[in-house]
């Protein structure tokens, strides 16, 4: 239909390599545009992962960790003496019990020296890089800094055992955020794998 020589041929040929030029450089766009965007993203979900879900999920794996092991020496610990009162068929209180309250006074100490500065030391961590939290994180705020201050309250003797005890003072309170914390690093974990 249309020869060399026609007098629009190089003109329409002209216009057909802009036109394939245009929509390479369109497609290019699109694909730089959208590869930037993926990456943006996953620098975000790095930055998150880094800075505040896995040192907060770290430090709570080490309370949880300390607390599962308080918990089965005091249970050990009760049996241990169960069995001594029942071989000796006497209260032992002069053979041993002072090593058997050990037990529990050094677990008080920990409490206090170990494990509420690593609850501070979580807290300082929160409120340092909410910036980077999930809005679902950032609920839990109130709970948080009541619970750490409650237990600076009373290990600085401004807060009686019985006062803590009415405010139910427990860390249930923080099981939704534990939960939140360790659910949006996995979906985090997930989004930056795919």
């Amino acid at each position: 239909m249309f020869d060399n020589s026609w007098p629009g041929w190089n003109l329409m040929q002209s216009g057909i390599s802009a036109g394939a030029g245009l929509l390479g450089v369109l497609i290019g766009g699109l694909v730089t545009a959208h590869s930037q965007r993926a990456d943006r993203r996953n620098a975000r979900i790095r930055e998150q992962l880094e800075g505040f879900y896995s040192p907060l999920i770290g430090i709570r794996d080490e309370i949880r960790a300390k607390s599962v092991v308080r918990m089965n020496v005091h249970s050990a610990t009760g049996s241990a003496w169960i069995k001594k009162v029942e071989l000796n068929d006497r209260n032992p209180s002069g053979d041993g019990k002072d090593k058997f309250d050990k037990v529990y006074e050094y677990s008080n100490e920990q409490m206090e020296k170990d494990l509420v500065p690593l609850y501070q030391k979580m807290l300082e961590l929160y409120l340092k890089n909410k910036w980077l939290a999930e809005p679902s994180t950032l609920k839990f705020n109130y709970e948080f800094v009541e619970f750490v201050e409650l237990w600076k309250r009373y290990f600085a003797d401004s807060l009686p055992r019985e006062v803590l005890g009415e405010m139910e003072h427990s860390e249930k309170k923080l099981y939704p955020l534990y939960k939140d914390l360790q659910d949006t690093f996995d979906r985090l974990t997930n989004e930056l794998r795919n």
